[in-house]
């Protein structure tokens, strides 16, 4: 009888142990051929560049092949930009910080206003996770070291200087007036973005401050931040605008300056 419980027992923790070895086995294994459908399919949403994603998604593989994932340089993306530039108007620049879900249904449309995550680069690596390995010729999507630059945030890093220097004439940014410091130094926009932004290539910031009760307006000290970080020779202008109202020129389609103007 003990023998049997014994075996019984040792059968069930080697089963148990079996369970947990085999998923994580497989969460550590690559996922290549997972990566690049995703990414094809998310590339070949811009009708314009359909015909370059595989040579696109190979210049991409080439920055992060065969690399440590720590201490990742962002200058790795250095060719993906250049074989690739930003061609939208320049003038439509949105950035945005801390509203999201928001800033990207306002400008899904792209007519007037174009986020990062809405030109081709952006639109392909946003809410993506990838990293390579030294000695493979793989790409891996769990696992991946979460140091702080590792070739995700590398390549954000990259992007978001690149989408800086290209913007021209009068930038927006979307801010969140819910949160404790809606300009935060500290963010993409206030750490990277914003100190891109030089005069006379760019003549005006306007700050569209979303709030949901106007309790907080763009007297806010943490704009007068954003005035101390910009260059003073920009205009810095701001507009406290609800959120219900942004929503509303959402559902109508009307998607212009004119919904804080």
């Amino acid at each position: 009888m003990g023998f049997k419980t014994n075996f019984a027992i040792t059968a069930s923790v080697l089963i148990v142990a079996i369970l947990i070895v085999v998923p994580l086995a497989v969460l550590l294994s690559p996922r290549t051929a997972q990566f690049k459908a995703t990414f094809r399919k998310k590339c070949q949403a811009f009708p314009e560049t359909s015909q370059r994603c595989e040579d696109i998604l190979r210049t991409f593989e080439e920055a992060y092949f065969g690399k440590d994932s720590c201490n990742f340089p962002e200058e790795a993306y250095h060719q993906l930009f250049v074989k690739n530039p930003f061609i939208h108007s320049c003038y439509k620049t949105m950035f945005w910080s801390g509203t999201k879900d928001l800033v990207h249904q306002f400008t899904e449309k792209r007519d007037n206003f174009i986020t990062l995550e809405g030109t081709l680069l952006g639109h392909i690596m946003n809410d993506l996770t990838w990293c390579g390995r030294k000695g493979t010729r793989e790409t891996f999507i769990y696992f991946c070291e979460e140091c702080k630059m590792n070739p995700v945030s590398a390549f954000w890093v990259r992007a978001s200087a690149e989408f800086a220097n290209y913007s021209c004439g009068q930038a927006s940014v979307m801010l969140n007036g819910e949160i404790s410091k809606p300009f935060d130094p500290t963010s993409y926009f206030g750490s990277i973005e914003v100190r891109k932004l030089m005069y006379p290539r760019v003549q005006s910031l306007t700050v569209i401050l979303v709030t949901k009760n106007n309790k907080v307006d763009c007297s806010h000290e943490s704009l007068q931040v954003l005035r101390n970080i910009l260059d003073p020779e920009i205009s810095l202008y701001c507009h406290s605008v609800k959120e219900s109202r942004i929503q509303e020129c959402i559902e109508m389609g009307t998607t212009t300056k004119a919904c804080w103007s």
